[in-house]
């Protein structure tokens, strides 16, 4: 009698099982039948399936149903309470696709939850505040400063600060651990009195800017504030290659260029500087040298390519495949008339493996800058406070033949 009533418990169970199989997914299913002899990707599928519900125990696994899988389907239909076939219907791969199957006692246990990563710690720029005198609206040094000339140098901290009546200059280093990487953000307000200046190697030659010179020299010579490199053209010029149209302190340097779209790399766009402190940037070709001069425009530059334009990223920033590479790099932009954002990014180093193109061009973007452009990076790219260099060791120091400076003060040593 006890027999019988198990028997008979066992039949209703799997007539529930059918019952639930047949109305949960019922007859148009997505899955084919499969049996002995069938192969494909969907018997990988079952078979991967079953592994991790125990009928495997191995993930080595054919896409071919053959004796031993019909075993196994066999097993995982009586302990589910159904007909034990061997046969995997579309209603039976609904179940054990459902997790609803009942598993082996064997089943592989889920994999552990990994330790969550730490949280990415964020750049980290200078940490200590500085308390700054008396300031104007437009944050030059107020009458009652009681100084001068402002200077904060903290080299440990990452923080130099500049100012005076006519000038404010906020230099920080940042870095990003994550990302290997460390760069320099400068923010810097002019004016006509002190406004952003262009100088050469050899400037009283017949040829000035077609020598080379150690950039610290050309910083301390003139005894700039704030110095960077920026389009190396001597070097070209030197190369038998077209320097760009050059303009320097209002006088024409030269004036052979590239047509506009040759995918060269300089692709020698140029960023103009006018007189009134505004910046502006342009295709290779779209003016002469005397073009510029009769605009108003007192320095030039030519490398490129431009980054930000009219407040917008530049049709190469882009580009997906424009030069993808990180590098050093140094770009200049222009935030308002006057008022501008100079960027260099360390590279080649073990602290540093330099920027994308790209990254410059967002930063600039974050910053506000409304024209955005790339300077000579790579080995060029240096970064002076007070003649001294601040982004790269001194055996890496390579000789230019033009900087671009903020301010000059007669703290700055001339040698």
């Amino acid at each position: 009698m006890r027999n019988k009533k198990i028997g008979i418990a066992l039949l209703l169970v799997a007539l529930a099982a059918a019952l639930i199989c047949t109305s949960a997914f019922g007859a148009d299913s997505q899955y084919r039948t499969l049996k002995n002899g069938a192969e494909g990707a969907d018997v990988m599928r079952l078979k991967q399936a079953m592994y991790w519900l125990g009928y495997f125990n191995t993930q080595n696994l054919s896409n071919y149903y053959n004796g031993t899988t019909v075993e196994r389907v066999k097993q995982l239909q009586k302990n589910n309470g159904l007909e034990e076939t061997g046969i995997a219907t579309p209603e039976l791969q609904e179940l054990i696709f459902s997790g609803k199957c009942i598993p082996t006692d064997t089943a592989p246990k889920p994999s552990p939850v990994p330790t969550p990563a730490p949280t990415p710690i964020p750049p980290q720029g200078p940490k200590a505040q500085v308390e700054l005198p008396p300031l104007t609206e437009e944050g030059f040094l107020a009458a009652d400063a009681g100084t001068d000339e402002f200077v904060h140098s903290d080299k440990e901290d990452g923080r130099w600060i500049y100012i005076t009546d006519s000038i404010h200059i906020d230099l920080k280093r940042w870095t990003d651990v994550e990302e290997t990487l460390v760069w320099f953000e400068g923010d810097i307000h002019t004016s006509d009195e002190t406004p952003l200046m262009a100088y050469l190697s050899n400037p009283d030659k017949k040829y000035p800017g077609k020598g080379y010179k150690d950039p610290r020299e050309l910083a301390k010579e003139n005894q700039v504030v704030l110095a960077i490199t920026d389009d190396h053209f001597g070097d070209r010029w030197n190369g038998g290659v077209r320097p760009g149209v050059i303009v320097r302190n209002g006088k024409i340097i030269h004036d052979n260029t590239f047509k506009d779209g040759q995918g060269k790399f300089p692709n020698l766009e140029v960023l103009a500087v006018f007189e009134d402190g505004s910046m502006k940037t342009f295709k290779s070709d779209a003016h002469t040298a005397q073009e510029y001069i009769d605009m108003g425009v007192v320095n030039t530059y030519a490398f490129g390519p431009i980054l930000v334009e009219n407040g917008q990223l530049s049709e190469y920033m882009l580009r997906d495949e424009y030069y993808t590479y990180r590098e050093p790099r140094c770009a200049i932009g222009m935030i308002e008339p006057h008022h501008y954002f100079v960027l260099v990014a360390k590279g080649r180093s073990s602290d540093s493996k330099g920027v994308y193109l790209t990254w410059l061009a967002d930063k600039m973007m974050e910053k506000g800058v409304v024209e955005g452009f790339n300077l000579d990076g790579g080995g060029t790219a240096a970064l002076m406070w007070m003649g001294e260099m601040l982004n790269k060791g001194t055996n890496t120091v390579r000789d230019t033949t033009s900087i671009t400076g903020f301010g000059t003060s007669d703290l700055v040593p001339k040698k």
